[in-house]
């Protein structure tokens, strides 16, 4: 009798998911807040949340043991294609930053972010602040749109190379 080989194949399954660690108290009062207001919020322990706005998409990160400070991040808010580009964004962030309040406007690896930091006592009072919040981004945001459109000064007159 001839013996026969039967090879057994391995079915390799895959861990159950485990349970998502749980929001930081603050946060997770922030997100009902949220929540409340009709946002729709995604949560991650280890990063935070996030929700859309007027088309964009905001940020409030943990932050760990802090739980009086607050940041309320707007991230890639303008791509820097170029040098170039980059230069006239760091100059038009620091004249937004020089004019507005509370919210700082930075360059975060080719794009351009809004954020305002701040410290409360509990995480009602950041809600009681968010909407003003929210509005001086966007007033930051406006202008520094503003500054990046404008014409450079080579290219608002132009040169008359036929004087003589």
């Amino acid at each position: 009798m001839a013996t026969q080989t039967v090879k057994k194949k391995v079915v390799k399954v895959a861990p159950p998911p485990r349970a998502a660690a749980p929001l930081p108290e603050g946060l997770a009062a922030v997100r009902a807040a949220l929540g409340a207001l009709g946002f729709a919020v995604q949560s991650d322990a280890e990063s935070g949340l996030s929700f859309m706005f007027e088309g964009g998409q905001y940020y409030i990160p943990a932050q760990g043991d802090d739980t009086a400070f607050y940041h309320l991040l707007f991230p890639n808010f303008w791509e820097l294609e170029s040098d170039e580009e980059y230069g006239r964004a760091l100059l038009a962030c620091d004249a937004v930053n020089r004019e507005s309040k509370l919210v700082k406007l930075h360059t975060v690896e080719g794009d351009v972010w809004a954020g305002v930091e701040a410290l409360h006592g509990n995480p009602e009072a950041f809600m009681a602040f968010l909407p003003r919040y929210l509005g001086l981004v966007q007033d930051s945001v406006r202008a520094f749109r503003d500054v990046m459109l404008a014409p450079l000064d080579s290219e608002e007159v132009p040169q008359d190379d036929t004087a003589g």
